[in-house]
């Protein structure tokens, strides 16, 4: 069934591969976007495998791929988005994935400086082991971090918090 009135043609959907996420009709970018952002594992996934909020993540994503924020990634949550995305889609289809986001500006950040603070996240609020090295990676280089509508951030008040969607996917 069609959302288009009858006689009213539709207008074509924008051509763009999988992963790209489509240009801002406006060329602007919402002002809500911090400086630097750092992206948690479930806003990629929900990307990548067209979920609920997937629009919203392709804002941010533009953000960075117009230099409007600069985007990170922690290694931990590298990990976990390439075997979530590889289980759903492939190895493969993960892999571009992850070099589809690099080749847009998301920079991916080690862990051997930041450790130490994940785990006082985890001993302080206990999120998940890949939630507590996104936490540590985005007070380490005071940065928004963009998560998930579930409430395993609900403590956290040091963090910057941006979600994407209202409960979990």
């Amino acid at each position: 069934m069609s959302d288009v009135e009858p006689g009213v043609e539709a207008e074509p959907e924008p051509e763009h591969s999988a992963y790209e996420t489509p240009r801002s009709t406006s060329g602007t970018v919402a002002e809500s976007i911090p400086d630097r952002l750092v992206f948690d594992t479930e806003p990629l996934v929900a990307h990548a495998t067209s979920e609920e909020g997937k629009s919203v993540v392709d804002s941010y994503l533009d953000a960075v791929r117009d230099g409007d924020t600069v985007g990170f990634i922690n290694q931990v949550n590298l990990t976990e988005t390439r075997y979530v995305i590889g289980r759903v889609s492939g190895r493969e289809t993960a892999d571009q994935y992850l070099n589809w986001l690099f080749d847009i500006g998301i920079r991916p950040v080690g862990s051997n400086d930041i450790w130490i603070e994940a785990s006082d996240f985890i001993l302080d609020h206990n999120p998940a082991l890949g939630d507590s090295f996104a936490l540590a990676t985005a007070d380490h280089i005071d940065a928004s971090l963009l998560i998930g509508g579930d409430d395993d951030f609900d403590s956290i008040t040091e963090i910057s918090l941006i979600r994407f969607r209202d409960g979990s996917g």
